[in-house]
């Protein structure tokens, strides 16, 4: 292959991840603006509804209505086991599980690019490419040797040969 043609696919490939990790970043930087705008807006409404008078102590404050200090058991079992959803506050706080966080955080497009450019140094690196072009050359010279085998099985088999009984006779006809 020319030397030209293998820069110029180079270039188209630098090319094409060059306008990948701009569009990534373009959607990153957009998302980051709404995250942040989002946010803002919750501590706005949060200073609004903030009441600054400090509400008077009470055990049970983090019960649900109607259930009062004598009705309560202290619950020394670690987090894990308890209920994935509890109030706090007020607010209904549910834990999320270690796959919500896993498939979260994997979905993340910089965790993706993160994991393609991982990728793709593995495979550009001297010993990967050293073990790809040794595995082509096994798989060049497995076929090379069985195309040479199937040459010479067919030059040592003997022709096949037709009775003329066996050919329609209107081929036969056509011969003559």
């Amino acid at each position: 292959m020319p030397v030209d043609v293998i820069v110029l696919a180079a270039a188209a490939v630098v090319a094409v991840i060059a306008l990948t990790a701009a569009v990534v970043t373009v959607r990153s930087a957009r998302q980051s603006a709404r995250d942040r705008a989002a946010v803002a807006e919750l501590l706005k409404r949060a200073e609004e509804e903030r009441d600054l008078t400090p509400a008077p102590f009470e055990a049970h404050t983090f019960a649900p209505q109607g259930v009062t200090s004598a009705d309560l058991v202290l619950d020394a079992r670690p987090l894990a086991e308890l209920s994935p959803a509890h109030v706090v506050d007020g607010k209904v706080i549910v834990v999320p599980t270690q796959q919500q966080l896993v498939a979260t955080v994997l979905s993340r497009p910089t965790t993706r690019l993160a994991v393609w450019a991982t990728g793709l140094a593995y495979a550009l690196r001297a010993e990967s490419r050293d073990r790809i072009a040794a595995l082509m050359r096994r798989e060049f010279t497995r076929r090379r040797r069985e195309r040479q085998r199937a040459a010479r099985r067919a030059a040592r088999a003997p022709l096949p040969t037709v009775p003329r009984s066996a050919i329609p006779r209107a081929i036969a006809e056509a011969d003559r």
